[in-house]
């Protein structure tokens, strides 16, 4: 018998492979998170070479995360009521149709701020039904003692893709036609629906042989037993803060690349690719060790890590600094999901999943959409007063705040007693 490890719930990752079924969800997430990765870099330089207004710019950014707030809790009834693989067709086919349409204005020159705002809304929702069922299906597909290994997986292909590919791509596609870029992305959505439908097998949610609640009853029992969850309530709350300081940074971050770096569309996507080479660095290494680091451990030295980082940028501002304080970051966030959503997992019953991961979402992703708004306003409002330097660097400032004084509240309310007493209410040692 293998093993226990601390405190986890899960066992030292054993070496059978992972499956064909999870190779497929593997690689339509991948090609996905490639497309997605283009779209990171693209649709701010794109807006950006339509106004230099913070703002505006930070706009852009946040009506792809609106969606999150908007619509996560429908998302996770619906992945509770309906095929899973289904459910990412059609949103994966949607949102084809839709980056097909941005790529045709583009070309023709008709390309605009609120057409940008709009398609990014769409688009964003597709993302929320596709990136939510995704998560709600990992556990279907693997077994539970090798969850940390599945996430692990799935968070080197997403960063590999989506950062340490995805942005030089986008780079060169952007030094020859911003049309090519979204072209490319749909290419790469429509490739990962036809990934899905190589899928086999039946992905409808476990039930307990009752008939379902209406939509607004399961709406609430996802929500409230989320709420009332001593470890994941907190959690939610944190991740929420923290977004919010990371999505402040993103709003202003294709102007301070521009303006205070002095980087052009291909620089700017290779400094990008920072953070996806240390996110890989995370996904190759993070699950060799999680499972022998305290889950409470693990959260609280993340934080630091992204705090430090962003005051440091912040600080600084040159290009040196800045590639090695992402690289950082980069394998800081791979640490956190990994440590999040394999903790996640394991606390949730299946047949909430769904609508618990989407009620985590609407909390915590939520806040990307306010943090992008924030970050902007906050820019626009300095210049005057600060300089426009200065103006750029200050949401790195707050971020990195935010992210410290995050650590010590989970130092204080997340202890691991109080993770200890959650895991084994659900996998007793």
């Amino acid at each position: 018998m293998a093993e226990k490890s601390i405190r986890t719930g899960a066992e030292h990752p054993p070496g059978q492979p992972l499956g064909r079924r999870f190779g497929m969800l593997l690689g339509a997430v991948g090609l996905g998170n490639l497309g997605d990765g283009i779209a990171v870099v693209a649709l701010p330089w794109y807006a950006a070479t339509l106004t230099d207004d913070p703002f505006q710019v930070a706009l852009v950014g946040a009506a792809t995360r609106l969606p999150w707030l908007l619509l996560a809790l429908i998302a996770g009834v619906v992945g509770d009521r309906v095929d899973h693989r289904r459910l990412m067709v059609a949103a994966a086919g949607v949102k084809t149709v839709l980056l097909v349409g941005l790529t045709t204005a583009v070309a023709l020159g008709a390309g605009s701020i609120p057409l940008l705002v709009g398609v990014a809304l769409l688009v964003g929702a597709c993302e929320v039904f596709f990136d939510n069922t995704a998560q709600a299906m990992v556990p279907t597909l693997v077994p539970r003692q090798r969850l940390e290994r599945a996430n692990g997986h799935l968070q080197g292909v997403e960063r590999v893709l989506n950062k340490f590919l995805g942005a030089p791509i986008a780079g060169m596609l952007l030094a020859a036609s911003t049309a090519w870029a979204f072209g490319a992305q749909a290419a790469l959505i429509l490739s990962a629906l036809v990934c899905l439908l190589g899928l086999s097998g039946d992905h409808h949610p476990a039930t307990d042989g009752r008939r379902r609640p209406g939509i607004r009853v399961m709406l609430g029992e996802g929500l409230s037993w989320l709420w009332h969850h001593p470890v994941l309530r907190l959690t939610t709350l944190v991740s929420g803060a923290s977004n919010l300081a990371a999505a402040m940074m993103a709003a202003v971050l294709v102007l301070f690349a521009q303006e205070v770096l002095g980087v052009g569309p291909q620089g700017y996507g290779w400094l990008m690719t920072v953070t996806a080479v240390g996110a890989v660095l995370g996904a190759l290494v993070v699950p060799s060790f999680s499972h022998r680091v305290h889950p409470a451990t693990a959260l609280v030295v993340v934080l630091v890590i992204l705090g430090m980082t962003a005051v440091t940028v912040g600080l600084t501002r040159d290009v040196p600094m800045f590639v090695l304080c992402y690289l950082f970051t980069g394998f800081a966030a791979t640490w956190w999901n990994v440590t999040l959503i394999s903790l996640f997992q394991r606390l949730t019953p299946d047949l909430l999943r769904s609508r618990a991961f989407s009620a985590h979402r609407t909390l915590s992703w939520g806040m990307l959409s306010v943090g992008m708004a924030l970050g902007g306003t906050l820019a626009s409002a300095l210049e005057g007063t600060l300089g426009r330097e200065w103006a750029l660097a200050v949401p790195y400032l707050v971020a990195g705040t935010i992210g410290l004084i995050l650590a010590v509240v989970v130092t204080l309310r997340l202890t691991r007693g109080v993770i200890d007493r959650a895991l084994d209410e659900v996998e007793p040692a």
